[in-house]
């Protein structure tokens, strides 16, 4: 089983001059413990409130009667104080960061708070709840950046990246980076929201090629990529499973 990274990111730079981005991934600050794996979540799952400062409203957890058998690991619960219900999240309100492993995204942060949604539903989480369960958020910008070694490669979002000689729009195009035969690989030095990257140049993507390593890349580049959005979301995909 795919198993990322030890978590780094308490001590990862500041990515945007002192900008919050709004958008990233709940994620165990170590996993050597088996049971927070196929879903990240701590044993005691986490607090709900309806608003940031708000009151509680329930809990996400795998803790309920009827979530048994060797999958228990793959359902998390809301469980409504209010309503005494027990509703299961579907994996799709997750996203899959390696081979069989879900994690929590958060879409906003406020007043010490973050939201995530499912079945347009917003719910939010105490940021030092999280903490205190062993959890951190992570942007994406720096998830991308520290996973580049534990991932199989990532790629730009349609319609392309201009990778750039500088982190400005202003600066000349190197090449406009499209398909999954361009493999990016952000390094850890970003300016704002642009990030460093190396990209290499492929005839074929290299689970469906015989050809050697040598044979297959054109060319090697570096410069410089938005790797995630004005609003911190990812501008790049990756396969998360693999060849």
């Amino acid at each position: 089983m795919f198993r990322p990274l030890i978590i780094l990111y308490l001590l990862s730079f500041n990515l945007t001059y002192g900008q919050e981005l709004q958008n990233g991934l709940i994620l165990p600050e170590h996993n050597e413990d088996e049971e927070i794996c196929c879903i990240y979540s701590p044993k005691i799952g986490f607090t709900v409130y309806d608003q940031p400062n708000g009151e509680e409203i329930g809990r996400l957890t795998r803790n309920v009667e009827q979530n048994v058998g060797d999958q228990s690991y793959y359902r998390i619960y809301f469980v409504n104080y209010t309503t005494k219900t027990e509703t299961q999240i579907g994996l799709e309100h997750f996203r899959e960061i390696g081979y069989e492993i879900w994690a929590l995204t958060y879409t906003d942060r406020r007043d010490g708070f973050v939201k995530i949604n499912y079945a347009n539903q917003d719910l939010w989480l105490k940021e030092s709840n999280i903490a205190k369960v062993g959890f951190t958020l992570v942007e994406w910008q720096s998830f991308l950046a520290d996973n580049v070694d534990y991932l199989l490669g990532y790629y730009a979002n349609d319609p392309g990246l201009n990778l750039r000689e500088k982190p400005n729009t202003d600066s000349r195009i190197i090449r406009t980076l499209r398909g999954d035969t361009n493999q990016i690989s952000p390094t850890n030095e970003h300016q704002g929201l642009w990030t460093k990257v190396k990209v290499i140049i492929s005839k074929e993507h290299p689970c469906g090629t015989e050809l050697t390593e040598d044979e297959n890349i054109i060319e090697e580049l570096e410069g410089w990529i938005k790797i995630v959005d004005d609003n911190g979301l990812p501008n790049l995909w990756y396969y998360s499973r693999g060849c």
